[in-house]
């Protein structure tokens, strides 16, 4: 696959994750977080099976992708939790801003930590970029009214994503489409036998507008987007594809806005802006010249 076609498929990719906390806003007024996770990751695997045949990958999978599949899946059980419960507790777009410029920022870290890279100025001032455009998101002077419930999952849910991203990276020898579809396996499995001791969840419940959310968010928002978003760990590296998450928190305003009726502050918008610079940054782009930018579009 073309750089050009990839770049593509990861803007539609983000503007599908955007699209998300909205309607993990809505299915929490139907089911809980289990249960939502559950039905989410057992959709989507069964809609990468139409894809993985669609496009004729296959099934097989070495024990070691076997292995960094299950070490997802329990970081992708984690994760969702706090992104549901977050949503219930706090504003969609608020975490939608939050986490996914914090999880990038926190993903170099961790890479970072763990190859033991020593920062330069560059990487330096875009962390405190980052730290101010948090900071500034938090409202940290008004800390007792920032922190509630909604704004420590989403915290949580930012500290987990970088376990995920880092692990899935490993993932070198296979298809990614196949990675995507046993780990996403590995998570509703998971979910249904350890926390939902094996009794399936109903989804009576769900009227129409429920039933386009969930199938909004496992089909357009995980099957897609995940899958597009790990071939891209693959091809690129964790770094580089986390970098493309500044278009998360953009659509997740817009749609929190026209369909939440959601009114983002200034203060989330300049953090926001803030941290997005730290991306930028940290991920080198402006280091790149227009010539090389345009090379690498056409590649």
């Amino acid at each position: 696959m073309t750089n050009k076609s990839l770049t593509i498929l990861m803007v539609l990719a983000m503007v599908a994750w955007g699209s998300t906390w909205v309607s993990a806003k809505i299915l929490m007024r139907y089911l809980d977080a289990y249960s939502l996770i559950y039905w989410r990751f057992l959709l989507s695997a069964i809609g990468l099976v139409v894809v993985i045949k669609i496009s004729k990958a296959s099934f097989k999978m070495d024990k070691k992708g076997f292995a960094l599949a299950l070490v997802s899946a329990m970081g992708l059980i984690a994760y969702n939790y706090f992104f549901f419960t977050g949503t219930h507790y706090g504003q969609a777009g608020f975490g939608g801003v939050l986490v996914t410029t914090l999880n990038p920022i926190l993903t170099f870290v961790f890479i970072a930590v763990i190859s033991r890279k020593l920062l330069d100025m560059n990487d330096w001032a875009a962390l405190l970029f980052g730290v101010v455009g948090v900071l500034i998101i938090l409202k940290i002077w008004r800390i007792d009214m920032s922190f509630n419930r909604g704004v420590i999952y989403f915290l949580l849910a930012a500290a987990t994503w970088p376990w995920i991203t880092i692990v899935s990276s490993y993932f070198k020898e296979g298809s990614a489409l196949t990675f995507s579809f046993y780990m996403f396996s590995m998570t509703a499995l998971g979910t249904l036998i350890v926390f939902l001791h094996s009794n399936i969840p109903s989804v009576a419940l769900l009227d129409t507008k429920g039933w386009f959310n969930l199938i909004a968010l496992s089909f357009y928002g995980t099957t897609f987007g995940t899958s597009v978003y790990f071939m891209a760990t693959k091809h690129w590296g964790g770094k580089k594809a986390s970098g493309y998450f500044f278009l998360v928190p953009v659509s997740a305003i817009v749609f929190s806005s026209v369909f939440l009726s959601e009114r983002i502050d200034i203060y989330t918008m300049i953090g926001g802006l803030l941290t997005v610079l730290a991306i930028y940054q940290l991920n080198g782009y402006n280091l790149i010249s227009l010539r090389e930018k345009v090379l690498f579009w056409r590649s």
